[in-house]
């Protein structure tokens, strides 16, 4: 079974068998409105045709319902169920907060997934394009949970945990934030796209790293399918975080705008 050796085996026969043919490209959260112990006791009848991967309670706890050589039957969507590894969260509705325990436990899930496959950090897209390797279920095409996970009556951190997996990845001291990560994508991105024969004062290194990314970094905007090596050029990116604010002042101020 491949899954989190921390996690508590459940089980539910709510899953596909195999991925499809598709390989894991991100994390989809979710959140349950409701408790770990009904969620789980719904995911265990064939019936109720739904579970996730994972659970994750308000006391820490951590559930596996499926496989993660399987799809989950969790995000409505079999293309990002079949690529994706989906975590619920005990959480969304009145009286039934999100706790600390449940953010770190889920943060520690998030990380453990993202060495497994090879993730050097773990980011959300908030531009909506979906070109991170954390998907928010709502963003899914095809959903109806327009609210979830971070829409609704106590929600999920998503922000946090992410924050908090990368800390967990990168070490407290070095961690780049989800909104960091997010701003430097989006800074060199802007000038592959806006600069399409950058000078650079001679910063060879800085010309290759524009001239050289994927085409498809952001341009794909209605694509599912999310390239391993995105992930691994926004990990490299973050070594070279002077050398790129450098390059991105100068462009900037050359269009008048605000650097910062």
């Amino acid at each position: 079974m491949t899954g989190a050796s921390f996690a508590q085996w459940r089980g539910s026969p709510n899953h596909y068998d195999g991925r499809l043919g598709l390989s894991v490209n991100h994390i989809t959260l979710h959140i349950m409105v409701g408790r770990l112990s009904g969620t789980d006791s719904c995911f265990q009848r064939s019936s109720f045709q739904a579970a996730s991967h994972y659970g994750v309670g308000g006391t820490g706890a951590v559930y596996q319902w499926v496989d993660e050589v399987n799809g989950s039957w969790a995000d409505a969507n079999w293309r990002s169920d079949c690529s994706g590894i989906t975590i619920e969260h005990e959480g969304g509705m009145a009286g039934v907060p999100v706790t600390d325990a449940e953010v770190e436990a889920s943060a520690r899930l998030c990380a453990d997934i993202a060495r497994r496959y090879g993730w050097g950090v773990l980011w959300h897209d908030n531009s909506g394009n979906r070109c991170g390797n954390i998907v928010l279920h709502r963003e899914v095409p095809g959903t109806d949970h327009f609210g979830c996970p971070d829409r609704c009556v106590n929600a999920l951190p998503a922000d946090r945990i992410i924050n908090r997996a990368n800390q967990i990845l990168m070490g407290v001291d070095m961690a780049l934030t989800n909104d960091d990560i997010n701003k430097i994508a989006k800074a060199v991105t802007d000038s592959v796209w806006q600069y399409k024969n950058p000078r650079i004062n001679g910063n060879r290194d800085a010309y290759n790293l524009l001239t050289n990314m994927p085409h498809d970094v952001m341009a794909y905007k209605n694509s599912q399918v999310v390239d391993r090596d995105v992930f691994g050029l926004i990990t490299d990116l973050t070594g070279q975080v002077a050398d790129l604010t450098d390059m991105v002042k100068t462009l900037a101020e050359s269009k008048g705008a605000d650097p910062d």
